[in-house]
């Protein structure tokens, strides 16, 4: 899914920062067709949007430190916006329940026309890394594949 296709279903992005309700979606303007990484909405989405960006920068920050990918990752936007040449971030103003739909609509619509977004579906608690003995279930598993010489951990971290 490119942002044509987004403006084709929404119409023009709002010209203002959305400070209230609404969607937003991320795409990498520094490659043809501006692929979508990212579809979400919020109760405040010029703050949330700044948030991931300033997440952004801390897991560059982490990953410059040494950290593994798994560690560095406080969600799975940050690594997919640090990998993208230029991220950049379109807004709509939508009321609550109109924002969940339309967020929810979009997702469907990338996958129905091969297009999901590579950071969808990639969320968690923000300070995640921070949390090495979480009981999560997911978490314990991820946690396993990143210790010591683990091939996940290997492949992963060459990838990055």
């Amino acid at each position: 899914m490119n942002i044509s296709m987004v403006r084709a279903a929404l119409g023009p992005e709002s010209p203002d920062k959305v400070t209230g309700s609404g969607i937003y979606v991320w795409v990498d303007a520094g490659v043809p067709e501006q692929p979508v990484l990212y579809i979400g909405k919020s109760g405040t989405v010029a703050r949330r949007t700044s948030n991931e960006s300033t997440w952004t920068e801390q897991f560059r920050d982490a990953r410059r430190r040494g950290n593994t990918l798994w560690y560095s990752a406080g969600c799975g936007l940050s690594p997919v916006l640090a990998a993208a040449v230029d991220p950049q971030v379109f807004m709509w103003a939508l009321g609550k329940d109109d924002a969940a739909a339309t967020e929810t609509a979009l997702i469907r619509l990338a996958a129905m026309t091969g297009g999901t977004p590579p950071a969808q579906g990639g969320g968690w608690d923000w300070g995640r890394g921070d949390q090495a003995v979480n009981p999560n279930p997911v978490h314990l598993l991820l946690n396993r594949w990143f210790e010591d010489d683990h091939m996940v951990r290997r492949t992963a971290e060459s990838s990055t």
